[in-house]
């Protein structure tokens, strides 16, 4: 049916504004190219493509009887449980030390269903102002009130917890609860969360048993603490954070999640969490593969990988920080506090390391051409005046891909020098000039 509608109509005058207004319209019809290394994706550990993780699963599947194989049949409340999705659950329980473990069938509906779900009416939600969209979506379904503060602002943290506190003197009264919901890294920027001084803040300012603290592990998951449990184990704060989001999307190279939290909270959330209810469990396969991904992650294999991720984002960091530092900020930059921010006390190095730049599709236009598979973040991703693409490290790069990929960004900054006012690139041939010393660095 091609025929005009109202309907069809205003979808299209939808996207045609988003065009004019210089935002990207995306299209799936073309994958990215997959010739270059890979700077750009979630595969942090590299699992995706690791052959122990591959005979791993293969053996399962090989293993496992015929009608238990492909789909589940329904949700986890009729005939979509199992014996095998139990042990499955037993077994997360016992790798991150949680009273209780519930899995979902991806990060964005559990994040969606906990904060949907477990704040009752007169509960009060307070989260970082860069709070993936998950979490967002969860609050404005829940209509409970919620207040955001300033990202990574301990003091924005406070001043809006005491403000909080004030309005609603019915959590110092123990007649409802505050919500304090951060994630452990944030994608777009590449930093760590404050999470040690958050809880500290939230215990100070709270009595006991009034506050329940929720992290988001999804960036952090598998590359830190004992075997990979993450960063709320890496901080030692398991105790004192109520509830922990992994997700199996990103450094376990799979897809799913696992809410990890108190066993009256999982009877609530399997009682009457709609996307528990209401969606189809996931396959046998996916069991299998979840399986596998564990049985690499707590082995001598996943820490050898985390150990590689750390240290070569180290060494992207400094790679990048050292070549781009005569590059005008005008065309490309670091945050400067990133090599502070993004590094914890405990010597954890982040893997998103975002390289800002107002010509973000330019360059990545530039480096698609190279065959890496980059896509630039530009408005509403992130902030307007913040285009940037996001480099990722993973544990499968090396530190010639590395070189080589930091050459192509001076590369690019050299050439797009010849098209930019001198006084925008502070110097014209002598800032060439550099690009060339800082490669030959490399």
């Amino acid at each position: 049916m091609s025929q005009s509608s109202p309907l069809l109509d205003s979808l299209q005058q939808t996207i045609a504004h988003r065009a004019r207004e210089g935002m990207i319209i995306r299209c799936l019809d073309n994958p990215l190219p997959s010739r270059g290394p890979d700077f750009f994706s979630n595969d942090y550990l590299s699992l995706s493509t690791d052959h122990s993780l591959r005979s791993f699963f293969l053996r399962k599947v090989q293993e496992a009887s015929s009608a238990r194989l492909f789909g589940s049949t329904g949700s986890r409340l009729t005939t979509g449980n199992s014996s095998e999705f139990n042990a499955l659950e037993a077994a997360f329980k016992q790798f991150f030390g949680a009273p209780s473990a519930l899995l979902f069938n991806s990060g964005f509906s559990a994040n969606l269903a906990f904060l949907a779900t477990i704040p009752r009416k007169a509960d009060v939600i307070i989260y970082d102002e860069l709070m993936h969209e998950s979490c967002r979506e969860g609050i404005r379904i829940s209509s409970r009130a919620s207040y955001r503060f300033a990202h990574n602002s301990v003091t924005s943290l406070e001043q809006c917890l005491l403000g909080v506190l004030q309005k609603h003197p019915q959590i110092i009264e123990g007649t409802s609860t505050v919500f304090i919901v951060v994630e452990s890294l944030y994608s777009m920027d590449g930093d760590f969360c404050p999470l040690t001084e958050i809880v500290e803040l939230v215990e100070t300012l709270v009595p006991a048993g009034k506050a329940h603290i929720v992290v988001d592990e999804a960036h952090t998951s598998g590359i830190c603490g004992p075997n990979g449990t993450g960063y709320v184990s890496h901080l030692g704060l398991n105790d004192r954070v109520h509830t922990k989001v992994h997700t199996f999307g990103k450094a376990w190279g799979f897809h799913g999640a696992v809410v990890l939290t108190s066993s009256i909270i999982r009877d609530y959330l399997i009682n009457f969490g709609k996307s528990v209810k209401f969606s189809t469990s996931m396959p046998y396969t996916d069991i299998y593969a979840l399986e596998a991904c564990l049985s690499v992650m707590s082995s001598a294999r996943g820490q050898e990988l985390r150990r590689s991720l750390n240290r070569l984002a180290r060494y992207a960091r400094e790679k990048l920080f050292l070549a781009l530092k005569n590059v005008p900020e005008t065309l490309l930059a670091l945050d400067k506090s990133d090599a502070t921010v993004a590094v914890s006390d405990r010597g954890l190095s982040s893997p998103v390391i975002p390289v800002f730049t107002p010509s973000a599709t330019r360059l990545a236009d530039y480096l698609l051409e190279r065959g890496y598979p980059v896509i630039p973040m530009t408005y509403p991703v992130v902030e307007k005046d913040r285009p940037r693409i996001r480099v990722i490290i993973h544990a499968g790069n090396t530190e010639e891909e590395i070189d080589s990929f930091t050459n192509q960004l001076l590369a690019w900054a050299e050439r797009e020098t010849v098209f930019l006012p001198t006084s925008r690139v502070g110097g014209g041939a002598g800032v060439r000039e550099s690009y060339v010393v800082a490669r030959a660095r490399l």
